[in-house]
C-alpha cells in the first residue's frame, strides 16, 4: 500500500495505546494475549508499539471515501446464522435446564448443557476445579467448549451458566453467535428451586445466601439485559416461559406476544 500519511501513523499509534490499556485492564502478559488471542507475540508488540498491519488502515480508508465511520463497518459483527442457535443464560435455579430441554425437543435441535461439556473436557467435575483456585483454566475451558459447540453445531439448543457474563469476551462471542435469552427469578425462587432439588451448593457456607444473591443479581443486571430476551420464569408458568421462548425462537404458531419480552 502506498505509504502512510501522518493522520495514519497517528492512528496506528493510537490504536496500539488501546490495545496496551485493554490488556492492562484485562491483568494479561502479552504471551497470555497471544496464547487466548492466537496471534503471535510478535505481531502483538508491533501492535502496541503503533505498527499495526496495514489492512485496517484499508479498510479505514474504504469507510472515509464512503463518507461512514470504521466502527460502522468493523463494529459488533455477528453471524448470519445465528438465530439457529438458542443459549438460554442464567444463575443456577433460573430454569436453564428444564426449559432448555423441553425447547429442543419442541425445535427436534440438539441440546448442550455447557457445565457438563466443560466437565466431560476437563476430566473432573467443575467444584473440584474451583476448588483448587483454578478459575482461570476453567474460563479458559469454558470458552474453548463454547467455541467448539457453536461451529459445531449450526442448530441447537445451549445452557449456559449465570456467570459467563462476567467474562466480556466470551459473552460477547456467545451474543455474536447465538440468539440469546436471560432466563430470570426472583432470589427467593431461585433458592426455593436448588433446595427442592438437594443442589445446596449456592447455599453452603453463607450466613446470609438471599442477601448476597440480591446482591450478586444487581450487579450483574446489565450484563444479562445485553441478551436478545429475557424470560421471567417467576412471573410465568413452565409452560407459559416455553412458549414465550418458541416465539423468541420463532417458532410457528408459538405465543404471538413475544412483544412482551423486555
Amino acid at each position: 500500500m502506498a505509504a502512510k500519511s501522518s493522520d495514519e501513523i497517528a492512528f496506528l499509534e493510537q490504536l496500539g495505546l488501546r490495545v496496551r490499556r485493554a490488556r492492562g485492564r484485562a491483568g494479561l502478559t502479552r504471551r497470555r494475549l497471544a496464547e487466548r488471542s492466537g496471534v503471535s507475540e510478535r505481531y502483538l508488540a508491533q501492535l502496541e508499539s503503533g505498527g499495526g498491519n496495514g489492512s485496517i488502515l484499508l479498510i479505514r480508508r474504504v469507510a472515509a471515501a464512503l463518507g461512514t465511520e470504521l466502527l460502522d463497518l468493523i463494529g459488533q459483527l455477528v453471524d448470519v446464522d445465528r438465530g439457529g442457535r438458542i443459549a438460554l443464560v442464567g444463575v443456577r435455579g433460573a430454569g436453564k435446564s428444564t426449559l432448555g430441554a423441553r425447547l429442543a425437543t419442541r425445535l427436534e435441535l440438539p441440546f448442550f448443557e455447557l457445565s457438563a461439556e466443560i466437565e466431560r473436557e476437563m476430566g473432573e467435575p467443575l467444584a473440584s476445579v474451583l476448588a483448587r483456585g483454578e478459575q482461570q483454566a476453567y474460563r479458559d475451558c469454558e470458552r474453548q467448549v463454547l467455541t467448539r459447540l457453536i461451529d459445531g453445531n449450526a442448530r441447537c439448543v445451549l445452557a449456559v451458566g449465570g456467570s459467563v457474563v462476567l467474562e466480556p469476551q466470551t459473552w460477547q462471542l456467545l451474543r455474536s453467535r447465538a440468539l440469546t435469552v436471560w432466563l430470570k427469578a426472583a432470589p427467593e425462587d431461585l433458592i426455593a428451586r436448588v433446595t427442592a432439588q438437594n443442589d445446596l451448593r449456592p447455599l453452603q457456607g453463607r450466613e446470609h445466601p438471599l442477601v448476597e444473591l440480591r446482591a450478586l443479581l444487581a450487579q450483574r443486571e446489565r450484563l444479562y439485559l445485553l441478551a436478545d430476551f429475557t424470560v421471567d420464569t417467576s412471573a410465568s408458568d413452565e409452560d407459559r416461559c416455553l412458549e414465550l421462548l418458541l416465539a423468541a425462537a420463532g417458532h410457528p404458531g408459538a405465543a404471538d406476544d413475544v412483544a412482551l419480552l423486555p
